[in-house]
């Protein structure tokens, strides 16, 4: 009595593996990342011109500012009881870096004073300073206090930052 009263079973009844039915499903092909169109490969070709040209402008410059980073490296390593004389010296050899040795290693006093305040884009050097730097070149045993000599190392580090340099390119 029961299997008078159900329902046909459908043609698509049961496992459809056990039937041998099933079809594997065919997934579509990759989209390839690369672009397609001339278009977008003549813009990635421009990016990568720029930004090798870029790279190439910050290693000259890196290159190029070695000098300034080997002057503060001399300053930073000058002991507490170093004069004057020793500041002078690194900033000396940092000026003839940035300009020509016939400019800068003639200058004495205050002709050298001025030169230092010349090349620097903002004024460093306070007065006090600039007449110690001056008068080192002629008494290397200038007296200096530790507040000058901190103030004037200070200031040497601000002049080695900032200085013009000749023989840069940009």
């Amino acid at each position: 009595m029961l299997e008078e009263t159900l329902p046909p079973l459908p043609a698509l009844f049961g496992n459809p593996i056990l039937r041998g039915e099933l079809h594997e499903i065919v997934s579509p092909e990759p989209i390839d990342w690369l672009p397609q169109t001339l278009g977008w490969q003549i813009l990635a070709l421009v990016l990568v011109i720029g930004l090798l040209h870029r790279s190439w402008r910050r290693l000259r410059l890196w290159l190029r500012n070695r000098y300034r980073r080997e002057a503060r490296r001399r300053l930073s390593h000058l002991g507490p009881s170093t004069g004057a004389s020793a500041i002078n010296e690194v900033l000396k050899l940092t000026a003839m870096t940035a300009a020509s040795r016939r400019e800068v290693a003639a200058l004495t006093g205050v002709t050298w004073c001025h030169w230092l305040e010349n090349r620097a884009a903002t004024k460093v050097f306070s007065q006090e300073s600039l007449q110690i730097l001056g008068e080192a070149l002629y008494s290397p045993q200038v007296s200096v206090t530790a507040v000058q000599r901190s103030a004037l190392v200070r200031e040497a580090h601000l002049w080695i930052d900032q200085h013009r340099d000749d023989h840069g390119f940009y």
